[in-house]
């Protein structure tokens, strides 16, 4: 059968995962190749919700909800705690009974300084499975550590390691701004760092240097270039990796594919407004036989920007595209000035291209137009790229608008994408919400109400059509809706709630919001 793509990701690693029939698609992305059409639903029948002003979860009839994780809560003996604005979350199962668990933590609106650093980064549990069949993360024990902004030492990859343009450094100092991620075909756990210039600025951009919005040591801000990659956690030798080959921008999370001459490629999202898509392609071969070793595949390859216009992907490579070198671009320089290299390349500017994901089954790459101008409705959309021959090595391909955002569509902002196991696409949405009650009138969250998780159909004729699932509490998102290891729950990250200055949850009234994680399921 098919699985949802993330799921056969986390089984990558331990040699769990059964050969294809489907040549689509990698060993690592697909299983046995029945038909998704007989695979039963975690979420099956169920009546659409309504929108919600409510300070809660709310889900449909025969669903309810726990509590798995907190900002605070203590993880390890030596102090190490979860920490704020969890984000992505990801399992990766070592047998039947054991495995880890990867959860980003990405900002915080209530932290600042060396406070703010230790809170974000990324924590990493043990989870273990119960007599119940239910996974859970453990804590406190010892085998759980956290990434963080702070401390934490990163190993530098790829062709900016080393040169002028990091100031020759070969390791880093912390990860900040983590958001979405992957499991790479290796079975390790990837974290894209995105909006780092809200903690360092950036001297880069093309429209001009960003300003920090947090006040952090000075040493730090004179490193903003240290920051801005997708960063590599292996969580069985506890390395850490920044790989500079797929480019320095506001990571929303990498998707893997192989090509059909077996090169990794790698989609990835600039999520900011005029920014653009990318696609890394190895010059390497993926080899299922050397495991780990397989990660020097994003030493070494090519960087291609989307040209959505003309339906080409533009090689980010001055020996191939004419204008970076007439601009003097080397490899380095455009694993560190990506924006600046893209934009002489000719790239298209996107409405902050966000998460971006590959149908388990088709092959169709799916991303997240979060700003995405719609007239008459609300601004998002979700964009379907095919690639020309179902070919991730191909320069050409064909895209359209799945979904735009709207309240006929009951959708806006869309952020987070996620396959279920019969190729429903999960979509939660990030808008922004005032400061008061009631809302604005005719803004997205008075029609559309708290932040929500869709479920929008792939295929057939209900194509693009979207059920509601659940309701965020006041001030919150939902991200990385994620299926456990079982398929009986679903586990969620419910970011940021009380953010508005409104709200307590998952405190009682009048408590201080907090961060947390969930886990969904039927009732008995």
């Amino acid at each position: 059968m098919n699985i949802p793509r993330r799921r056969f990701l986390q089984s990558a690693g331990c040699g769990t995962v059964v050969a294809a029939l489907n040549r689509l698609l990698p060993n690592w992305l697909v299983s046995h190749a029945s038909a998704a059409d007989t695979i039963p639903s975690f979420f099956g029948a169920f009546t659409p919700l309504l929108p919600s002003l409510e300070d809660r979860i709310g889900l449909p009839e025969g669903f309810e909800h726990q509590i798995l994780l907190k900002r605070g809560d203590l993880i390890s003996p030596d102090g190490a705690r979860f920490g704020d604005h969890n984000d992505y979350l990801a399992w990766i199962v070592e047998n039947e009974t054991h495995g880890w668990l990867w959860v980003n933590h990405e900002n915080s609106h209530q932290l600042q300084g060396e406070e703010l650093l230790r809170a974000v980064g990324g924590s990493c549990l043990r989870i273990v499975k119960g007599d119940s069949g239910v996974w859970r993360p453990q804590f406190p024990v010892a085998e759980n550590f956290r990434v963080d902004g702070l401390d934490t030492r990163i190993h530098l990859t790829g062709p900016a390691a080393g040169s002028k343009w990091l100031d020759g450094a070969r390791e880093v100092r912390g990860s900040v701004a983590n958001c979405g991620g992957a499991i790479s075909p290796w079975g390790t756990f990837f974290s894209g760092e995105e909006n780092f210039k809200d903690f360092f600025g950036d001297p880069d951009h093309p429209d001009g240097a960003d300003v920090a919005v947090h006040k952090l040591p000075e040493e730090l801000h004179r490193n903003s270039r240290h920051y801005g990659y997708m960063v590599e956690i292996d969580p069985a030798t506890r390395e850490i990796f920044k790989h500079t080959a797929l480019g320095r921008f506001a990571h929303e999370n990498v998707a893997f594919r192989t090509t059909s001459d077996g090169r990794l490629a790698a989609y990835l999202g600039d999520d900011r407004e005029g920014c653009y898509l990318f696609k890394y392609i190895s010059k390497g071969r993926y080899d299922e036989a050397k495991g780990k070793d397989n990660r020097e595949l994003l030493y070494e390859g090519i960087l291609h920007a989307a040209d959505t216009k003309n339906g080409r992907w533009i090689p980010l490579d001055p020996q191939q595209t004419p204008s970076l070198q007439e601009k003097g671009f080397d490899a380095a320089q455009i694993c560190v000035q990506t924006r600046w290299a893209a934009r002489h390349a000719g790239a298209t500017p996107m409405a902050r291209p966000e998460d971006v994901e590959v149908h388990p089954q088709t092959g169709e790459v799916f991303v997240c137009l979060t700003s995405y101008p719609v007239a008459g409705g609300f601004p998002g959309a979700i964009l379907a790229l095919r690639e020309d021959a179902n070919d991730a090595g191909a320069l050409a391909f064909q895209s359209e608008i799945l979904i735009a955002g709207g309240k006929a569509n009951d959708l806006s902002c869309p952020d987070n994408l996620q396959f279920t196991e019969r190729h429903e696409l999960l979509v939660t949405t990030d808008y922004s919400q005032g400061k008061t009650t009631p809302p604005k009138p005719g803004t997205a969250w008075s029609e559309l109400g708290n932040n929500f998780l869709t479920a929008v159909e792939t295929s057939g004729p209900r194509r693009g059509k979207a059920r509601r699932f659940m309701n965020a509490p006041l001030g919150a998102e939902l991200c990385s809706p994620t299926l456990s290891p079982a398929g009986n729950e679903l586990w969620v990250s419910v970011q940021h709630p009380g953010e508005i200055g409104l709200g307590s949850w998952p405190e009682a009234p009048g408590g201080e919001a907090r961060s947390a994680l969930i886990a969904v399921h039927r009732k008995a």
